[in-house]
Formats: C-alpha cells, sequence, structure tokens
C-alpha cells in the first residue's frame, strides 16, 4: 500500500495526523491480491471506510441474517464496481450507514441515554472510550465513527467523519481532550503523545 506523507501536527483537537496503517482497511493491506483490494488499500479515504465498515461488522454480525447479507453486500460490490474507484466508494459509504442503522435498532445502549456521562471523558462500556470535548469515540482498533454516531450522536459523527476525510488523519492513533495518547497498533495508551509513560488505567479499559 502506498505511503501517504505524514501530514504536520496542525494543534487540530489534540490529534497526532500520522501515516495511513497497512491494517487500517477490513484486511491486511500487505496481503492484498486481487484488483479491488488493491484500490482499497490505495487510496487513504477508502481504506479508512472499508476499515469502518469492517469494525461496524464486527458488531452487528450476530444479528439474525446479517452474516448473509453482509456476503450478499459483497458479492453485489464485487460486480457492480470492479476495481472502479467511485463505485466502490459509494457503496461503502452506503453500507457504512446501513451498518449503522443495524446497530441501532439493536436495542441496548444509545447516545440519547448518555446525558447522565458528566465528564467529557468516559467508557460507555469496556473496550470503548468517548471525548465529548473533542467529539470521537474510540475502540480497540482506533476512532470509531460507528461509536461516536450511537454514542454522541450523528451530527457529531458526520462532522468528525468530515474532519478525518479533509485532513487523511490516522484514526488508529489519537490524543484525548486530557493528554491522553492511545495507540491501537501498541495496544497502549500513554500519559502523552511522546510515550514517556504507559497509562495503566486506560491500557487495561481499551485494550485488556
Amino acid at each position: 500500500m502506498k505511503k501517504s506523507t505524514q501530514l504536520a501536527l496542525a494543534a487540530l483537537m489534540g490529534f497526532s495526523l500520522v501515516t495511513i496503517s497497512a491494517t487500517a482497511a477490513s484486511f491486511d493491506c500487505r496481503n492484498a491480491t486481487t484488483g479491488i483490494e488493491r484500490v482499497i488499500c490505495d487510496d487513504p479515504e477508502l481504506n479508512r471506510l472499508d476499515g469502518e465498515m469492517g469494525r461496524l461488522y464486527n458488531k452487528a454480525k450476530h444479528l439474525p441474517g446479517m452474516a448473509q447479507e453482509q456476503r450478499d453486500w459483497v458479492h453485489r460490490r464485487n460486480k457492480i464496481c470492479g476495481s472502479g474507484f467511485a463505485c466502490l466508494l459509494g457503496e461503502t459509504k452506503e453500507r457504512v450507514v446501513e451498518l449503522r442503522r443495524a446497530l441501532g435498532k439493536r436495542g441496548g445502549s444509545s447516545h440519547k441515554d448518555h446525558g447522565s456521562h458528566k465528564g467529557s471523558i468516559y467508557f460507555p462500556e469496556r473496550g470503548i472510550v468517548c471525548d465529548k470535548k473533542s467529539g470521537f469515540c474510540a475502540d480497540r482498533e482506533g476512532i470509531s465513527l460507528g461509536f461516536t454516531e450511537e454514542y454522541l450522536g450523528s451530527r457529531v459523527a458526520k462532522k468528525f467523519d468530515r474532519l478525518i476525510t479533509k485532513h487523511r488523519m490516522d484514526t488508529g492513533s489519537y490524543t484525548l481532550s486530557n493528554g491522553i495518547y492511545c495507540d491501537s497498533r501498541d495496544r497502549r495508551c500513554y500519559t502523552n503523545k511522546w510515550k514517556e509513560a504507559v497509562n495503566r488505567h486506560y491500557t487495561n479499559m481499551l485494550f485488556r
């Protein structure tokens, strides 16, 4: 996969903007063999969207009929798009929306119920952290637009999606509004972006 040039820090909500990970997509780009896989791996936005789709599907795959629905979607996407970038991008965006809707209907937690979380940063469940001040939620794989929509609302998720696309941000690592830096590749959170010391609490809540 092509490496994107590292972007300079713009003091943008405390995020470090780095190169796209080889595993940002829903599959390992180091093993990409088909034309469709290469197109996904070569474009940062499509790479990110495919990874987001994969994370959402992993959350939704136990829903009735979801596994077959996903197989049917992949078959249809491959048939109508081939390796056409615009088609792949459009189909993946639509699938992300469909999966978010499916998760929203599953019952359980909803962003409407989270007014009780008074702090800016909180863990709605183990393995997920939300930062209301910075406007995103993340899981073990990094920033998740699906969880951001679920816990902080669709308006916040859409705003952050535009931010990611505009600045081609690496969603695998991020700095929370309290200065804690988390890296999904290291499976650790640190006291700051220079990784001077591991923060055990955040590491345990997200990755253990």
